[in-house]
């Protein structure tokens, strides 16, 4: 018997199966109560009366990717992709990669919900017990919100063991790669067509992982698929069986499919074809739904292709936003009296005025003659500096003209 420190004068004998038999004082559950604080309450009991508390130590999803508890939701992907393409089974031959691979594929599901991290950061170990899926199990019910009072408990319960059998149905690790555009490229929009490596559903066996469809069942969940840990506390958590990955079935050795090694997955190079949109600036990525990683077991959809452009610099050009800038050599006598000069453009070249008197590093707006901005009317201006270039020699003539120049201007300066 277990005193209840809810309701402070009553007593719940428990002891949790796959069945979650219970039984209980009928005005516990009465429609003040709260589910929610009863099971914090349980929760809290199993971390503080189980005897083997580094069984629960051990499940630091923060430690398993090499993240800060802290980590934004970009380092926490980044550690993930890092690590998956380092222990992914079909990469590593390492026979310990595969229960690595799938720990870490547990901890990025947990990590990357932000509502699922909340109430891992809250409950802590004993919110991710409920196995790989993330769905349930005991504690990992997803949160509390929307259960009533009046909630009939073995009902509740029995969905959250339903739930933590989960459906297998997930998304697919994503991809990122680069791409090198030209500076004109990322003004104007174009298409490219990269190769990209994946992981895919192996089309002989079409995902099986067996060439004649036989499998044996797993002789360590006998074929459920799942493994029980019981507590000492009198709780049995559930969890999916590290030998089949909680398919409850393993395919012997000499029926695996010879083109997928039995992972039912495979390593594949395809094209895809990249719309490129004006205006894209340098460092941005773009999204392409669906073109990543299938997921381990084939059963989801496929992660996304995040293509990262880089944009190569322009001999001429220099983008500021959507301005762009360029830098003019105008010779000293435009500068001086003015006139008209030829300005490349990302259009082409256009004439452009020059004011009498223009300075050294003097600026003109060329108005609209910027990027366009995407889905918009909005275009941006260029900017010209003048550079005014000074001849190294003059001819005879040119020095009488200027010595007759400096000679006005002199006697100009002496009236």
């Amino acid at each position: 018997m277990t005193y209840c420190r809810i309701c402070s004068n009553d007593r719940i004998s428990f002891s949790i199966e796959p069945k979650a038999i219970f039984s209980y004082n009928r005005h516990v559950f009465n429609s003040n109560f709260k589910i929610s604080k009863f099971l914090k309450f349980l929760i809290n009991y199993i971390n503080r009366y189980d005897p083997e508390p580094s069984r629960q130590r051990k499940k630091d999803y923060y430690e398993l990717l090499g993240v800060d508890k802290k980590a934004s939701q970009a380092e926490i992907k980044k550690a993930y992709y890092s690590l998956a393409k380092k222990y992914h089974p079909d990469t590593n031959k390492d026979p310990t990669s595969k229960e690595k691979f799938v720990q870490i594929q547990e901890a990025y599901d947990m990590l990357s919900d932000e509502e699922k991290r909340a109430q891992y950061d809250q409950f802590g170990a004993s919110f991710a017990e409920g196995g790989p899926t993330g769905a349930g199990g005991f504690p990992g019910f997803g949160g509390f919100g929307g259960f009533s009072g009046s909630t009939d408990f073995f009902d509740l319960f029995e969905g959250f063991n339903r739930r933590s059998r989960g459906t297998g149905f997930s998304t697919g690790s994503d991809i990122e790669v680069g791409l090198n555009i030209s500076f004109m490229d990322a003004i104007k929009g174009t298409t490219k067509t990269i190769t990209v490596e994946s992981v895919a559903t192996c089309k002989p066996c079409k995902g099986t992982g067996s060439k004649g469809g036989k499998k044996d069942t797993c002789k360590t969940c006998n074929g459920t698929g799942v493994q029980f840990i019981q507590i000492n506390s009198g709780f049995h958590m559930q969890t999916a069986c590290p030998e089949c990955n909680g398919k409850g079935t393993k395919i012997p050795v000499a029926n695996q499919c010879p083109t997928c090694g039995g992972h039912g997955q495979i390593k594949e190079r395809r094209p895809v074809s990249i719309p490129i949109p004006s205006g894209v600036e340098d460092g941005i990525a773009l999204r392409m739904p669906k073109q990543g990683n299938m997921p381990l077991g084939n059963e989801g959809v496929p992660g996304d292709l995040y293509v990262r452009l880089h944009v190569a610099p322009h001999e001429i050009f220099k983008r500021q936003g959507l301005n762009i800038h360029v830098d003019t050599m105008i010779p000293f006598y435009t500068a001086i009296l003015g006139g008209y000069i030829r300005v490349p453009t990302i259009d082409g070249n256009v004439e452009l005025k020059v004011p009498p008197g223009a300075q050294p590093e003097q600026q003109a707006l060329m108005k609209k003659r910027g990027i366009q901005q995407a889905n918009s009317n909005y275009r941006g201006d260029q900017i010209v500096t003048f550079k005014v270039t000074i001849p190294k020699t003059l001819t005879t003539k040119q020095r009488e003209l200027i010595d007759q120049f400096v000679s006005i201007s002199e006697g100009t300066k002496s009236k």
